[in-house]
């Protein structure tokens, strides 16, 4: 598929619920092989994807957009709504121990058009969460070595306790990897959302209830082939062409960690309305807690 194609698909074998889901609603698919997600249609999600295909600058913060797709009977019989996906790439597609974390960013989680009452529900849980005091909240993490925790205790985060469970998704790059793999984790977490923030100064939506999926693979084997000066593949990199090594550096740390925004039922293009600045208090925020995780590790040279 490419984007904006649509395909149907008939039979359920080549498809299985995702595996390394973390939050949001149920019923997200991976499709064949693992290197796309289906994930059930909401037209106004489509349309967003859509209008971001038009912002280069933007759409590097997205999942690749592959269109839509509609699952068929064995006997081809017609599809409804409940069986239209929207395809997207699996940002965790070839991640050997992949750790994974879901962030809602932004103060204001109830979309332009909801009902007063809805309004009124959103507010609540707003201010019942870290959601109306730092923009930032954690929905959900999945943890290499760790039994893990209920979406309910995620909830229950305060002002107070976010910072641990920040540090609680970071630590298998610690104990699986290295200290020193940690910190390169964060860093460059922190640099990615930083130049996520640039772009949202520049653009004019509005993404509310939207999160940032985050990916960091805790393979030992893979970082060190990273310092090594190999590829992630394994594949050797001595040619010495510095832009060459420069850009295999780049994709070989996008193959070891990723970041997106992800999340998009309640999000709009508004030309002439300006930044989005509910949003991008969130992302302020959520750099100051990456970089008190950093300020709180003891001195370099101890790992």
């Amino acid at each position: 598929m490419t984007n904006h194609e649509e395909a149907t698909t008939s039979g359920e074998s080549q498809f299985q619920l995702l595996e390394h889901q973390v939050a949001g609603h149920g019923g997200v698919l991976s499709v064949g092989e693992g290197k796309m997600v289906a994930k059930p249609l909401i037209k106004r999600e489509q349309e967003f994807y859509e209008a971001s295909a038009q912002c280069a600058k933007f759409k590097a913060f997205i999942p690749e957009y592959y269109g839509t797709l509609q699952q068929q009977d064995g006997d081809g019989s017609s599809t409804t709504a409940d069986s239209s996906y929207i395809c997207l790439e699996n940002l965790t597609d070839g991640y050997e121990k992949p750790c994974i974390l879901d962030v809602k960013i932004g103060t204001r989680i109830h979309d332009i058009d909801a009902t007063p009452e809805k309004v009124a529900k959103m507010l609540g849980k707003a201010q019942e969460t870290t959601t109306g005091s730092l923009g930032v909240r954690i929905c959900g993490m999945s943890v290499q070595g760790t039994t893990g925790q209920e979406r309910d205790w995620f909830a229950k985060l305060t002002v107070d306790t976010i910072r641990d469970a920040f540090a609680m998704y970071f630590s298998a790059a610690e104990s699986m990897v290295s200290a020193e793999y940690r910190r390169f984790v964060i860093n460059q977490f922190i640099l990615e959302v930083e130049e996520l923030a640039a772009v949202i100064k520049s653009v004019e939506t509005r993404m509310y209830a939207s999160s940032l999926l985050f990916v960091y693979d805790a393979s030992k084997a893979r970082y060190e082939q990273f310092v090594s000066g190999a590829s992630c593949d394994g594949k050797s990199n001595c040619d010495g062409n510095e832009d060459d090594e420069d850009a295999e550096e780049d994709e070989c740390r996008d193959g070891l960690l990723d970041v997106k925004a992800i999340d998009f039922a309640h999000s709009h293009w508004v030309p002439g309305q300006g930044c989005d600045e509910l949003y991008l208090f969130g992302l302020e925020k959520l750099v100051e807690i990456l970089r008190g995780l950093l300020a709180e590790e003891p001195a370099a040279g101890g790992d």
